[in-house]
């Protein structure tokens, strides 16, 4: 017959039902996205976790914005007209387009995710 393992918190006494799988290494969006599914949506994420599923949740919800966020990069760099010439002629203005556009770009990312 298997033990029962117990965490200990405060007064209490859990069963430890699994064990838990550390999270994958996430970039800057699948973290931003983990602290809005504990914050906000705390009973997917428990669901999530209970289904054993958050880190393929995780994951799957990191290589998409990472991809929305490079799609979203290229087309503004299109619209702008923000080219390798551009980069070559006149190096300063090329970091400043490009910074206003990854700022934008961000901006538009996190606001899609609250």
């Amino acid at each position: 017959m298997k033990e029962i393992k117990y965490n200990t918190v405060g007064d209490y006494e859990f069963p430890s039902l699994k064990e838990e799988r550390p999270l994958p290494n996430l970039s800057r969006f699948g973290r931003e996205y983990l602290r809005i599914l504990k914050e906000k949506h705390p009973g997917h994420y428990l669901a999530l976790r209970a289904r054993d599923e958050l880190n393929e949740e995780l994951i799957r919800m990191d290589k998409e914005l990472n991809q929305r966020y490079e799609t979203l990069v290229e087309q503004y760099k299109v619209s702008k007209n923000i080219t390798e010439e551009l980069k070559e002629q006149d190096q300063m203005k090329w970091v400043q387009e490009m910074n206003n556009i990854k700022n934008c770009v961000e901006e538009i990312i996190w606001n899609e995710m609250d």
